[in-house]
């Protein structure tokens, strides 16, 4: 092997070497933190290697009054697709001063709302509600102060819970 040959095979050597190291402390150096996530209700979200979730225990100030607490339930009739269904109750959800929504999706179809009286009424929960399909109707509509929210929210018509 001549002298040329052997400078350029040092030559090629050592880029080779050097892209390898190169390589390695990009793979053993640790990637950069990625910023949390935040859910809807403000907990930070973060995920570690495991691929486990968790979020921070710090509750979040309601932002609502919990004097003019209301709880609104009513039988939706008119429509009974799934799709139409969730639709009011994301229309609903969307009223500022509504608080949780829920749509029963089974027959007797009904909905109940959680809202603060003092930012939002009735009215203008059930005009929203209706407001692209109008020939949905509410009825047995009942509206009733309450003390604080309910962790589990479901719909009922009269004294009747639907419980399906």
């Amino acid at each position: 092997m001549g002298k040329l040959e052997q400078g350029n095979l040092l030559v090629l050597a050592a880029v080779v070497i050097a892209s390898v190291t190169s390589n390695i402390s990009a793979i053993a150096a640790p990637a950069p933190a990625a910023a949390p996530l935040k859910t809807k209700t403000g907990a930070e979200v973060t995920k570690d290697k495991g691929g486990l979730v968790s979020t921070t225990t710090e509750s979040k100030t309601p932002s609502y009054n919990p004097k003019a607490l209301h709880r609104l339930d009513f039988k939706v009739t008119g429509k009974s697709c799934a799709v139409c269904l969730l639709g009011i109750q994301k229309r609903i959800s969307s009223v500022p001063g509504s608080i949780k929504a829920a749509v029963q999706l089974q027959a007797p179809y009904a909905a109940v709302v959680l809202y603060d009286a003092s930012k939002t009424n009735q009215k203008a929960l059930l005009d929203k509600a209706q407001e692209t399909v109008p020939e949905v109707k509410f009825v047995s509509i009942e509206d009733t102060a309450i003390a604080k929210v309910p962790t589990v929210l479901v719909p009922k018509i009269g004294d009747e819970v639907l419980d399906h």
